[in-house]
């Protein structure tokens, strides 16, 4: 019996999306985006499916198309302990087990990244928040070659709809 070990080298787009909108009201966004309230039992619905149609069904009843909740870690509990207040951090798994399953079926390494990370940041230096992710495609494409058309396109989807969730959460609205 033998062991090979392999390493792979990628690079990996770190997207930043800036805002004056308060920590707390991207998040509140974001909740809502995700539907928080409604999909926090996903997993444990999608563990009970039995068949492909099923599948569907249980994603489709939450928000077709969309991303949707699974945790968070709140990183700024986890700094609170020396005494020294730090800025909110809350990092979301956020995803779609539809999209996933595209991508799997293709690269199931990409098992590493699936679902998407998200994190939401309170500006250290002043009021405002950050939003950032890794470009999906960039962490789940193929490590070594091309990838598979199919793969290609629901990854520049994936991108697509990251993107506009960050948008989404950290736009400005005009004032009337």
């Amino acid at each position: 019996m033998s062991t090979a070990k392999t390493t792979t080298s990628i690079s990996v787009d770190l997207i930043r999306f800036e805002t004056s909108l308060p920590f707390a009201e991207v998040i509140s966004r974001l909740d809502v985006e995700i539907n928080k309230a409604g999909s926090e039992d996903i997993m444990a619905q999608i563990r009970a499916v039995k068949n492909q149609e099923e599948f569907i069904s249980t994603i489709n009843k939450y928000k077709p198309n969309s991303f949707l909740y699974f945790f968070d870690y709140p990183h700024h509990r986890i700094l609170q302990y020396d005494g020294v207040k730090k800025p909110a951090n809350v990092s979301y798994v956020v995803g779609n087990p539809l999209i996933a399953q595209k991508i799997l079926t293709h690269n199931p390494l990409a098992g590493f990244c699936v679902p998407p990370r998200l994190l939401v940041a309170e500006k250290p230096d002043g009021p405002g928040a950050i939003v950032a992710y890794h470009r999906p495609s960039t962490l789940m494409s193929v490590p070594e070659g091309e990838n598979h058309p199919d793969l290609q396109s629901i990854l520049d989807l994936l991108d697509s709809k990251l993107e506009q969730l960050a948008q989404t959460i950290t736009a400005v609205e005009p004032t009337a």
